[in-house]
């Protein structure tokens, strides 16, 4: 009969395994008392009158309870202190367990001195405290993974910008794999965008979108060791270092392509990014992410004007409020400029209405495209821009202008089959001045300085004085 039960316990006599220890040890010691006087007559040749007797069976059977009592205390006090000892561990972790759960945020880790069996013995108690150690640190490791989880996507919640939630990301993903440097790309319009960078520069051309769509396309990480040259660099405050192993991480959301998360260490990474832990991290990050860009999109969508492709009137107001206040607190000269095309309703009712779009289209794309990144180019109204040069003074703003004006005068533009030219009419001004006290000032002296530029002639720029 199988000494388990039903339930897969073993079978007590006494309701306890030590005792149940003592028995077998007596038991078998009385036994080889009872046995040892006819081994000795068998073994020695002795006349069983001296051997079998009452007083010779009784110093047997005393001898051989003495040795299973031994046999007993050796036990516990090798076998049983190990025991002892693991079930102080358990408690111990099991306490750490309960804090945990009750509150992750302050619980304490387990150290390798409080959780931990250290035992060397090459038999089944050193098996035993492997086994163990390696359930407490597959435990604690799954705790550390969900502290750091929970951490991350807290942040997570808490930014909708996605240049915030990129930052989070590449902190969390630094801090779970390993890696002094970071990076994250984004795929938009079948283009991949730098979102953000840490410790490592990545400019726009060095990025090859034929192989950031391979990598997305077969959908796992590629991890690269061993790296030698220069090929990149890691700015860590006091120099570069160069990194020897890089891993790049495609992020997918529900089929849709979304980016590649880049990191990049001189050590090995601490986890297998193939294993199932890891990439649940990463797919928990992966939303985010992707609502982040959705949000974004539907920032832009909002803040562009749709014929003319520029900030529209609300969102580049709002913007040029930032710039307004921006220019207060730092000193910095600001200067706009209202631009105004000339004889626009004749355009519309001599070639027609999509005439005109073509006109406003043509000319927003020959602002955006002559002017640096920082300014600004709001559809102001009907066939009204305003142009936002930041740091330039009227003087600077003037000649910009000026610039702008002379390309479109010299241009020919093509509609369908009419053949026509355009021109405008800017008003410039500039804050700080002794007349601009506010944004709305500003604006209305920047439509003063287009006034005058309609009375007298047209096709010119003209500072407000």
């Amino acid at each position: 009969m199988s000494p388990l039960t039903k339930e897969g316990r073993m079978k007590s006599i006494t309701g306890s395994v030590v005792r149940d220890q003592l028995i077998f040890m007596l038991g078998f010691g009385f036994l080889m008392g009872i046995i040892f006087p006819f081994f000795t007559l068998w073994l020695l040749k002795l006349p069983a009158v001296q051997v079998l007797t009452p007083l010779y069976f009784s110093m047997c059977v005393l001898a051989g309870l003495v040795v299973g009592l031994c046999n007993y205390f050796i036990f516990r006090g090798v076998v049983y202190r190990f025991l002892s000892r693991l079930s102080a561990k358990v408690g111990l972790f099991q306490t750490k367990l309960e804090s945990y759960r009750s509150d992750p945020s302050s619980a304490e880790k387990c150290r390798v001195e409080d959780c931990y069996v250290n035992t060397t013995s090459a038999d089944i108690l050193g098996t035993i405290s492997g086994e163990f150690n390696n359930l407490i640190a597959s435990v604690a490791n799954f705790i550390e993974v969900e502290r750091t989880t929970d951490g991350f996507l807290d942040k997570l919640k808490r930014s909708l910008k996605l240049e915030d939630v990129a930052g989070v990301v590449l902190q969390a993903f630094s801090e779970y794999f390993g890696g002094q440097g970071s990076f994250l790309l984004i795929l938009e319009r079948g283009e991949f965008r730098l979102v953000k960078a840490q410790s490592v520069d990545i400019k726009k051309e060095q990025i090859e979108d034929s192989f950031w769509l391979q990598l997305l396309r077969q959908d796992k990480p590629l991890i690269v060791s061993g790296i030698e040259g220069d090929a990149i660099h890691l700015h860590v405050g006091i120099g570069q270092l160069d990194p020897r192993h890089i891993a790049l991480i495609p992020l997918k959301y529900q089929n849709e392509d979304v980016g590649v998360c880049g990191l990049i260490s001189r050590e090995p990474f601490k986890r297998d990014f193939a294993s199932l832990e890891a990439r649940n991290f990463i797919i928990q990050a992966t939303p985010f992410i992707y609502n982040a860009l959705i949000m974004k999109r539907l920032e832009v969508m909002a803040a562009i004007d749709e014929l003319t492709g520029v900030l529209n009137r609300r969102f580049g107001l709002r913007r040029l409020n930032e710039e307004f206040e921006r220019s207060k607190r730092y000193r910095m000269p600001l200067s706009v400029a209202m631009v105004d095309i000339d004889h626009f309703k004749k355009i519309n009712d001599t070639y027609g209405h999509q005439a005109g779009d073509f006109v406003l289209k043509t000319l927003a794309g020959v602002f955006t495209s002559n002017i640096r990144v920082s300014d600004l180019v709001i559809r102001f109204g009907g066939e009204e821009f305003l142009l936002v040069f930041n740091g330039a003074s009227a003087v600077d703003a003037y000649q910009i202008m000026e610039k702008l004006r002379v390309n479109v005068e010299t241009m020919r533009l093509q509609y369908g089959a009419f053949d026509f030219k355009v021109t405008f009419s800017a008003g410039v001004a500039s804050f700080p001045s002794d007349k601009v006290s506010d944004l709305p000032n500003l604006i209305h002296q920047a439509d003063s300085g287009l006034y005058k530029a309609k009375e007298t002639g047209r096709n010119r720029t003209v500072i407000s004085a």
